[in-house]
C-alpha cells in the first residue's frame, strides 16, 4: 500500500480497458460487504449475501431456494452501469495507489423529474420551494475497507463538488443507505467538504 494516493478522473470511453476492469473489481469488492453485502443473490427469491456470509454459505454449497447462487454484481452490470452513468456531464473520479483502483466517485446534474423516476422518490419539496429542474446527483462513492480512514473519499468528494459548482449547480441529491433507504437533499454553499 503506498502512502500517495492519486485521485484521476476517469470515462470508460478513454480506452483504458485495464483500469475499467480494476474498476469493475473495486466496485464489487466495495459493495461485497459491510453495510451493502452485496456479493451473492438467490435467483429464486433474491435474498443476498456479503462476503462475511461466506462460511454459511460454503455450509449450503452456494444454493438456495434449490438455485445455485449468482454474482449481485455481474462485471457485466457494473461496466453497463459505467457506460450508461458516465455521459459527458458526468463528474467521475477514481483513486489511484500506483496503478490499482481502489475507489470510485461518480455524480451528474440530472433533472428532477428523471431522478424521481430513477431512485423512485418524490423531490417535489424541492423543486417548488426553490424552483429547480436540475440538481447535482451524487451516485456513487466507495473505497476499498482497507484504504478507507485516509481521506480518499473526501478527495474524491472535492473533485465532483468543484465539478459541479462549475455548472452552477447549487443543489444536490446523495444517495444514503438507511432503511428505507432514502435519498437526503443538501444546499450547497462554498464550504468545503
Amino acid at each position: 500500500m503506498s502512502k500517495k494516493i492519486s485521485v484521476i478522473r476517469y470515462s470508460p470511453f478513454n480506452g483504458n480497458d485495464y483500469r475499467t476492469s480494476q474498476l469493475v473489481e473495486c466496485y464489487r469488492d466495495v459493495f461485497a460487504y459491510m453495510p451493502w453485502n452485496e456479493w451473492l443473490q438467490c435467483s429464486g427469491c433474491h435474498t443476498y449475501w456479503g462476503k462475511s456470509d461466506m462460511s454459511l454459505l460454503a455450509s449450503w454449497k452456494y444454493r438456495h431456494c434449490g438455485e445455485p447462487l449468482v454474482d449481485f454484481w455481474s462485471r457485466e452490470q457494473v461496466i453497463s452501469d459505467l457506460y450508461n452513468n458516465i455521459t459527458p456531464d458526468a463528474s467521475s473520479w477514481i483513486a489511484m495507489d500506483s496503478d490499482r483502483v481502489v475507489g470510485f466517485c461518480l455524480g451528474y446534474p440530472v433533472t428532477v423529474t428523471d431522478l424521481e423516476t430513477k431512485l423512485g422518490i418524490s423531490l417535489s419539496f424541492v423543486s417548488c420551494t426553490q424552483n429547480l429542474t436540475t440538481v447535482a446527483y451524487q451516485d456513487d462513492l466507495c473505497v476499498l475497507e482497507s484504504y478507507r480512514g485516509r481521506h480518499i473519499a473526501k478527495m474524491m468528494i472535492a473533485r465532483r463538488l468543484d465539478d459541479f459548482l462549475l455548472r452552477q449547480l447549487t443543489y444536490g441529491v446523495v444517495r444514503t443507505r438507511q432503511f428505507p433507504e432514502p435519498s437526503i437533499t443538501y444546499l450547497w454553499y462554498t464550504q468545503r467538504l
